[in-house]
């Protein structure tokens, strides 16, 4: 007989949730999302990564999100090369920390939904309901093969994810047996406790961008991962991905990666930035990815957007780049709240050695400007 399991209510849920919500993005892997070879890039140490989550747990941030990855980008300095397996990642930061959500991101045709649901439910007891899944449906065909699994084409693969989820939301509602007949598994007598913690389950997000992508987050996520194409057309992107969550009866909230080059002075920043981004990038790494997403050699991106685009590979992976005083990334990051933005995952180059002079200075701007409250209010 299975004894019942104590229902925890997350401190989290408890509290009145902020405006914009601002989160801390691939602290889990070697150089976070900044390419770049200059000495202060990020280490992800096991201690680095518990402290960083330590002091954003303290400031009052919503999460901890990290990238799944396999494998570098390779060549001289391999970022990305070295990184944690994001489930037990998750799993040790929850165990530290009191109110902030540490998320995993999953590659979902890589490992068995039975098997991730239980994993889940076990990261999501030791956090007393502050896990969150990212869930990732595929699109690095190298990382597959490591596998040996071929990436299907796109359609197939949010419908592979479609049927994973089907199976794990089952797994942490139904309390009876269930045999499951589907395209991708067939499964019989599927059953598992506990139940998980959160209600009524872990959050999800996605960062389906397009066609099935964009169903699928709409359908399944709680909040969509969506990169700024321009902030012109934000605005009615996120009004657009709201009507149709809303058709659906659901509100997807939608957010945004940045990463963050804070100083004193608006030059110091921009003079940093050219260091990093500019004079030390990693330019093995942005080749990689200026050719492997398709825009070096896409006619209909104009030279001088394809050397944008480029320069936020660098700075960060293409996210949103936000360089500045204070004031300047206070005004950026209401903006982005001002378009419907519902927060940030945020990179820095070296995220303890910036991300204090963010908490100490950006933090309390944002507080007085409205966006969010103290931590001791929550």
């Amino acid at each position: 007989m299975i004894e019942a399991v104590e229902v925890i209510e997350s401190p989290a849920s408890q509290a009145p949730e902020n405006i914009f919500k601002i989160g801390l993005f691939a602290a889990n892997c070697s150089g976070g999302i900044a390419a770049t070879n200059v000495k202060e890039r990020w280490l992800p140490t096991w201690q680095n990564n518990l402290d960083l989550a330590r002091m954003a747990d303290q400031a009052g941030l919503e999460f901890m999100l990290p990238l799944g990855r396999w494998a570098g980008y390779g060549g001289d300095g391999d970022h990305n090369g070295v990184s944690y397996e994001t489930l037990t990642w998750a799993a040790g930061l929850l165990a530290a920390t009191e109110r902030i959500t540490a998320f995993s991101t999953l590659h979902v045709a890589l490992i068995n939904p039975v098997f991730a649901a239980k994993q889940m439910v076990t990261a999501d007891h030791i956090g007393a309901g502050r896990f969150g899944l990212n869930i990732v449906c595929g699109w690095n065909a190298e990382e597959f093969g490591m596998m040996g699994i071929p990436l299907d084409e796109h359609g197939r693969r949010y419908e592979l994810g479609q049927e994973w989820l089907d199976v794990v939301g089952k797994i942490w509602r139904e309390n009876e047996p269930f045999d499951f007949d589907g395209k991708f598994f067939q499964l019989r007598g599927v059953r598992a406790e506990p139940k998980p913690v959160s209600r009524p389950r872990p959050l999800v997000m996605n960062a389906g961008q397009s066609g099935p992508g964009l169903d699928f987050a709409v359908r399944n996520a709680d909040y969509l991962f969506r990169a700024i194409q321009g902030m012109d057309t934000a605005k009615s992107e996120i009004e657009a991905v709201k009507a149709r969550s809303n058709a659906l009866g659901r509100d997807v909230g939608v957010f945004t990666n940045a990463y963050c080059v804070c100083r004193p002075t608006v030059r110091e920043a921009e003079e940093f930035h050219h260091y990093y981004a500019v004079e030390n990038a990693n330019e093995e790494a942005v080749e990689r990815m200026f050719v492997d997403r398709g825009i070096r050699d896409n006619p209909q991106i104009p030279d001088e957007v394809k050397a944008e685009i480029r320069l936020r590979m660098a700075g960060g992976n293409s996210a949103y780049p936000l360089i500045g005083d204070p004031d300047t990334i206070a005004g950026k990051l209401r903006s982005l709240s001002d378009v419907g933005f519902s927060g940030i995952a945020m990179g820095l180059v070296d995220y303890l050695g910036e991300f204090a002079y963010f908490r100490d200075e950006v933090l309390p701007r944002l507080e007085r400007l409205g966006l969010r409250r103290p931590p001791a209010e929550r």
